[in-house]
C-alpha cells in the first residue's frame, strides 16, 4: 500500500471515473465493516497521537464517511506496485510469503481486524508478518532525505505489531517478528526487520479499547498517551539535530546542558563521597542542611532539609 496517505479532496462523480480506476475501490461490505473495526491503518493513526487525524478517524467511523481515494496517485502506485513488491521481497530475501490479502478477524478484541499483505511461516524458527509500502520518499520539513525511511519503519511498526497479534491469534502459533518491504519512488525496495514486542503490542490493544469506548459514549477521544517506537540497531542512523523541527529546542537545552554539566559531574562526586562517610550503624545521618536516609538494604539516599 502507500506510505503518502494523501487527504482525500473532493471526489469526482463516479460516473466520469474510468473503470480501472474504480476497480481499485472497496466493496460497501468491506467498507461498512472497518467503520466498526479498528485496522492496520487505523492503529498507526491511534498511535502517532495526533489528535486532529485521531478526531478525524473518530468522525469517520461515527458518520460512516468512506474516503474515495480511486483518482489518489500515490494509493493508486501502491495498488499497483504491492505485487511487484512482494514478489522482488520473497526472491530477494529467499522467503515464501503467502496469506496474501487475507482478512483476520479478532477473537479475543472483536473490534481488531486486518488485511495482511502476507505472511511467512518460516522465519528464523517463528512467524512473521510481511508489509509492501510504496511511497513517493520526499523528506518532511525540517527532514534530511535518509532520514525518510527510518520515518517510514516507525510509522508502519505499530500495523505490524498489531497483524502479527491477529496472526499468532489465528494460527496459535508465536509470530515474533514484522517484515516490511518500502519502495520508494522508482528504487529497489529496502527491506526491514521489525522485531515483535508484546509490551508494545498491548500498548496499542488498550489504544483501541479507549477508542472504540469513546465512539460507544459518543464522545471525542481525549489525550492519547504516545509511545516512542524503538527501532533495531541497524535500522537507527545519525541525524544533525541543528537541520531538525526541533533544532531551537535542542539549541536551548545544549547551552544549558553545557553550562551545567560541570557543575553536575561535581554534584555527583560530592554525593558519592557523602554517602561514604555515613557509619555503617546509622540509620541516617544529617548535619548542615542536608540529611542521608538510609533503607534496611543500605541503600543512601541524600537530601536537602527545609
Amino acid at each position: 500500500m502507500s506510505d503518502d496517505t494523501p487527504k482525500p479532496e473532493k471526489s469526482e462523480d463516479a460516473q466520469d471515473i474510468p473503470a480501472y480506476f474504480r476497480s481499485f475501490s472497496l466493496s460497501t461490505k468491506s467498507l461498512d465493516e472497518r467503520l466498526t473495526t479498528i485496522g492496520g491503518s487505523d492503529i498507526n493513526i491511534l498511535a502517532s497521537a495526533d489528535p486532529k487525524e485521531i478526531n478525524r478517524l473518530y468522525d469517520k467511523k461515527v458518520n460512516a464517511l468512506h474516503d474515495d481515494l480511486s483518482m489518489v496517485w500515490p494509493v493508486l502506485m501502491g495498488h499497483v506496485t504491492e505485487d511487484v513488491n512482494t514478489e522482488w521481497c520473497a526472491y530477494k530475501q529467499g522467503i515464501d510469503i503467502v496469506d496474501r490479502q487475507r482478512i483476520i478477524r479478532g477473537k479475543k478484541y472483536k473490534f481488531m481486524r486486518c488485511t495482511l499483505d502476507g505472511a511467512v511461516r518460516k522465519y528464523k524458527g517463528t512467524q512473521a508478518v510481511f508489509d509492501a509500502k510504496f511511497t513517493l520518499g520526499r523528506p518532511m520539513k525540517g527532514e534530511a532525505w535518509d532520514e525518510v525511511i527510518p520515518r517510514l519503519v516507525r510509522k508502519y511498526t505499530p500495523q505490524l505489531h498489531w497483524n502479527a497479534y491477529l496472526l499468532a491469534e489465528e494460527t496459535n502459533k508465536p509470530v515474533e517478528y514484522g517484515l516490511l518491504s518500502i519502495l520508494r519512488g522508482g528504487n529497489e525496495p529496502t527491506f526491514h526487520e521489525v522485531p515483535i514486542d508484546p509490551e508494545y503490542t498491548q500498548h496499542l490493544i488498550g489504544l483501541a479499547t479507549y477508542f472504540m469506548g469513546c465512539i460507544e459514549m459518543g464522545v471525542y477521544p481525549e489525550e492519547v498517551e504516545r509511545r516512542e517506537v524503538t527501532l533495531p540497531p541497524e535500522e537507527r542512523l545519525p541525524v544533525d539535530m541543528e537541520q531538525s523541527n526541533n533544532g531551537p529546542r535542542w539549541k536551548q537545552l545544549a547551552e544549558t546542558y553545557r553550562q551545567v554539566a560541570g557543575a553536575a559531574d561535581t554534584f555527583k562526586k560530592t554525593e558519592t563521597e557523602i554517602k561514604k562517610l555515613v557509619p555503617p550503624s546509622a540509620s541516617e545521618a544529617f548535619g548542615h542542611g542536608i540529611r542521608v536516609k538510609v533503607s534496611k538494604n543500605n541503600a543512601k539516599k541524600v537530601e536537602i532539609i527545609k
